[in-house]
């Protein structure tokens, strides 16, 4: 499936489960849903130390966070369709140190994007109001702008263009639903893919304070994967 037909399959079933809310044979719930971005080191999305000829950086990924608005489609009390739109927002480290020197910098910065994310979801019921959740979807996200930031010590030089302004990624997610007279509450864990990197990060590291604006090494582009593990929290009203 080339990017443009999983671009169109994932617009369309957005539309299609808000369409499916105004049908009389489901139920449909409004929620919202927050969670915190945690990095795995598996797909490429691990740290990565990079070397040039007169220093070294290591990139790592740490935690970050998402919130946004769902639509929840029940179809019976074994399957549903959940759509939405969230802000996510990805951070990483950059920590360099010279070879020639004792020079050593720290940088940091965030990556935005914004996830029209659609699932299917099938329960096994635990208990009278208590259920596993496990789901499977997809993710259009759009991505806001390029990131530029400097080291504490400006001798990291950093910018993260966005390889592409839209994305797709691939979603699952396990946990636990309550439901309850004063609605529902998940709590659970998931897995976000993007399809493709989602930015290519540019570094330059000032290797000698005596000689700033010259003695720089100029690092081969690394391109970003973006993948996470998230815990979240999701609540939908009655």
């Amino acid at each position: 499936m080339n990017f443009l037909k999983f671009t169109l399959l994932i617009a369309l079933s957005f539309w299609f489960n808000i369409v499916m809310c105004q049908s009389k044979n489901s139920d449909k719930q409004f929620g919202i849903n927050t969670g915190a971005i945690i990095p795995i080191n598996y797909f490429g999305a691990g740290p990565l130390e990079l070397e040039s000829n007169n220093s070294q950086i290591t990139l790592s990924s740490k935690i970050g966070y998402h919130f946004g608005m769902i639509i929840k489609t029940n179809y019976n009390k074994k399957f549903s369709v959940e759509s939405g739109i969230n802000f996510l927002r990805r951070n990483f480290d950059l920590s360099g140190s010279s070879n020639v020197t004792s020079l050593k910098d720290n940088a940091d910065f965030g990556y935005i994007s914004y996830g029209f994310p659609t699932k299917a979801i099938v329960y096994i019921q635990l208990s009278d109001k208590s259920f596993l959740n496990t789901s499977v979807g997809a993710s259009l996200d759009f991505y806001a702008s390029d990131v530029e930031s400097k080291g504490e010590k400006y001798f990291i030089d950093h910018i993260s263009y966005k390889d592409k302004w839209i994305n797709g990624a691939i979603l699952a997610d396990l946990g636990v639903e309550w439901r309850g007279d004063y609605g529902a509450f998940f709590l659970g864990a998931g897995v976000n893919i993007p399809i493709t990197t989602i930015a290519v990060t540019n570094l330059k590291f000032h290797y000698d304070e005596s000689d700033y604006n010259n003695k720089i090494d100029t690092y081969n582009p690394v391109f970003l994967r973006g993948n996470f593990f998230d815990i979240k929290i999701k609540y939908f009203l009655p």
